[in-house]
């Protein structure tokens, strides 16, 4: 089932789980990728389909950093909370409960699930900068949930830092 976006313009925008998938990621290229069905139909549409998932992937990632290579921490998986986030944010209220982020079972992985179904993850050993030699202590549920209210918080001063 398709997930609304609205950006308060009185238009709603359905999206199925795949393009939801392809806009979570930080490549650009992967993230806008249309096939050749889709555009041979933009040679003939008023609204270019190639713009508007542009547009889209810009609101979600946010502009690009020039200065990226400069950092030495690996902020991928910080990119893709942010962008799921915001994903989320621009969901109809009605549906935001269908966005979901968790831990696998083991607890090595943070997943991004829309209706149950997981379209991306990150490694909780990279989001956090570790080997992957260390080991976690395993969390109980109440300290999952402050964990990821936690990494949301660092999400939103994430721009901050990056421009530091």
């Amino acid at each position: 089932m398709p997930v609304t976006l609205s950006f308060g313009n009185r238009h709603n925008y359905e999206v199925n789980h795949s393009r939801l998938a392809r806009l979570m990621s930080p490549d650009k290229e992967e993230a806008l990728y249309m096939g050749l069905w889709d555009r041979f139909k933009d040679c003939f549409r008023t609204h270019k389909k190639k713009e508007v998932l542009e547009v889209l992937y810009t609101l979600i990632h946010g502009c690009e950093r020039e200065n990226q290579a400069e950092l030495n921490v690996d902020i991928t998986g910080m990119e893709k909370i942010h962008a799921f986030t915001q994903l989320k944010q621009y969901a109809n209220p009605s549906q935001q409960d269908r966005f979901v982020m968790r831990f696998d079972m083991n607890q090595t992985q943070v997943l991004f699930e829309i209706d149950g179904k997981v379209i991306d993850k990150c490694n909780l050993h990279r989001l956090l900068n570790v080997s992957e030699n260390c080991i976690f202590k395993v969390m109980e549920e109440d300290e999952e949930e402050l964990f990821l209210k936690y990494v949301l918080s660092m999400e939103k001063k994430l721009p901050a830092i990056q421009n530091y």
